[in-house]
């Protein structure tokens, strides 16, 4: 065999391989659950920050992204910080998000959420946390690692981690719109890894039993994952601070074990379950909370105000409201004031809506009067850019097609209805002459559909 044969049989051998390698790529990307407002969300939101913008990362379990709100530490103190967890996160996973986090970024502090620490080790983790903590990490060696860590061995189980098709291709009969376009949207996550929620739990919440007395459990891997973060703190020059979110059956003895831990390390920690019983933090356990275990937001705003003033005072964190550049945290703070109840949805005629809505330059209005001339004809506007961009008026079946912001925009008469569909959903509501939709060009979304008899 001559050495250019062996050479073209060794390209072959490498072309193929790195063909099977993208199909999987492209494969993994559209049958993988998509866990979106969980970790799918968080961590490709992560991706798409600008490098070395963020000052604190949260990272830990679902009791970090529903307790920690980036938004307010901004708003109220200028803090640029990330949510970077996912659901039911054992402390090996932990550990990855954060050699993830200091390949992409530089921050001042690292705030890790406790409530994994306690109990029983990454084995006693159920599938569904190890799912929703590796399945959008990227592909890396530590990744590698840490699948091995939570499987304990290299055999078909390791190989689905590795390669989440083997695990979802039977999503093949499910697959949506989303599953084939996901990986082209914009991934920017303007709750900054937060779980927004205003679900307030059926029941009042229980904080008492946190003075019960017992013995805290902590497995010695979940003590050597909290070295391994410490360390890797230390040597990116970040302060490590631990915090528990309040929750029922987390108890006194828990957070002494906590103490002694985070004391031989040199490192603060803060329970906010202690500080509810001291009086420091006044929380509403009827409705502060989703469920037992999590905050919602009227409660997560409380927890996070106290912690940015903690951290003002503990910790050299700029101001980042003073720069003079407009940041990721500016926009996102845009895009939740706009989300919120806005005077125009309590109009009480098309006119007044209107007239609430004219100016702003991020709105697009489509605007259909079912009585038009004669009454027979059905006329439509869209309104863009503060001026009418398209006029007209149905008098028979038809259909246009034009873009809405980010959206496509779909409007129809097909026989004697209406409709406005916006990236195929159809926000055309009957009931009244007048119908108003409004599109937020920030939101990349609709806000309202609004139904006026005059």
């Amino acid at each position: 065999m001559t050495k250019r044969t062996i050479i073209s049989r060794l390209i072959a051998v490498i072309s193929f391989f790195v063909l099977i390698s993208l199909v999987l790529m492209v494969t993994n990307e559209i049958v993988c659950a998509k866990f979106i407002g969980d970790s799918t969300t968080i961590v490709k939101g992560f991706y798409a920050e600008k490098k070395n913008d963020i000052d604190l990362i949260v990272i830990g379990s679902s009791n970090s992204f529903c307790t920690i709100d980036p938004i307010v530490l901004y708003e109220e103190y200028g803090i640029t910080a990330y949510d970077f967890g996912s659901s039911s996160q054992p402390m090996n996973i932990s550990v990855l998000y954060l050699k993830e986090a200091f390949r992409r970024q530089k921050p001042k502090v690292v705030a890790l959420e406790v409530n994994m620490m306690v109990g029983g080790g990454i084995h006693t983790i159920n599938e569904a946390g190890l799912r929703w903590g590796l399945t959008n990490i990227p592909f890396s060696i530590d990744k590698l690692k840490c699948i091995y860590q939570s499987v304990g061995a290299v055999n078909a189980e390791y190989f689905s981690y590795v390669f989440p098709v083997f695990r979802y291709h039977s999503r093949w009969k499910e697959l949506s719109k989303l599953d084939y376009t996901y990986f082209g949207q914009d991934k920017t996550n303007y709750t900054k890894g937060y779980l927004e929620t205003q679900s307030v739990s059926e029941t009042a919440i229980n904080l008492q039993e946190y003075l019960f007395d017992g013995e805290a459990w902590i497995e010695e891997e979940n003590i050597h994952y909290l070295d391994e973060i410490a360390n890797l703190c230390k040597k990116n020059n970040t302060e490590l601070l631990l915090f528990k979110s309040p929750k029922e059956n987390w108890h006194c003895y828990e957070t002494e074990a906590i103490q002694a831990l985070a004391d031989a390390r040199g490192v603060r920690f803060v329970d906010y379950n202690e500080l509810y019983q001291n009086g420091v933090v006044e929380l509403d356990l009827t409705a502060d909370f989703r469920d037992e275990e999590h905050l919602n937001d009227f409660g997560a705003r409380k927890v996070t105000s106290h912690l940015g003033q903690y951290l003002k005072e503990n910790y050299a964190l700029p101001d980042r409201r003073t720069d003079t550049q407009p940041n990721a945290w500016d926009m996102a703070s845009m895009y939740r004031e706009r989300k919120e109840w806005k005077e125009y949805m309590e109009a009480t005629t098309a006119r007044e809506c209107l007239e609430l809505l004219q100016e702003d330059k991020n709105f697009i209005l489509v605007v259909t009067d079912t009585k038009a001339g004669t009454g027979k004809e059905t006329r439509q506007w869209v309104y863009e850019d503060c001026k009418i961009a398209l006029d007209i008026t149905w008098k028979e079946e038809g259909i246009r097609h034009r873009k809405a912001g980010k959206s496509e925009l779909v409007l129809a008469r097909i026989g004697k209805g209406n409709q406005v569909l916006i990236d195929g959903i159809n926000h055309y509501q009957m009931g009244g002459r007048w119908n108003i939709i409004v599109y937020d060009k920030i939101l990349n979304s609709v806000t309202a559909s609004l139904v006026f008899p005059e």
